[in-house]
């Protein structure tokens, strides 16, 4: 879930608990109750959705390296093993022709 996506999840949950929040004290009876019957979907999808961040956050920050890393890194290793590899050099054969 994008940053964005989450952000808004977050903020609709909290006006919905605010609205419920003030539709119970004004004594707004059927708002109240619709408010109060989507705030429980919404507040267990945002809690959800926040722990699963939380969890790939912290996925970036402990795990392993992203696929270019290991990508530069493999290239890097495998320009290092040919640069320690014998240079072969061509042997100085003699020529067939002969020298006139």
């Amino acid at each position: 879930m994008r940053l964005r996506t989450l952000v808004f999840l977050l903020v609709l949950t909290v006006a919905d608990y605010l609205l419920w929040n003030w539709s119970i004290a004004g004594g707004h009876d059927v708002l109240s109750l619709a408010a109060g019957l989507a705030l429980l979907p919404l507040g267990t999808v945002s809690i959800a959705q926040l722990a699963l961040a939380a969890a790939r956050l912290l996925g970036v920050l402990l795990g392993r390296p992203s696929r270019s890393a290991r990508a530069r890194r493999a290239a890097r290793s495998a320009q290092i093993e040919r640069a320690r590899e014998p240079v072969a050099v061509e042997s100085e054969r003699p020529s067939r022709r002969l020298a006139a």
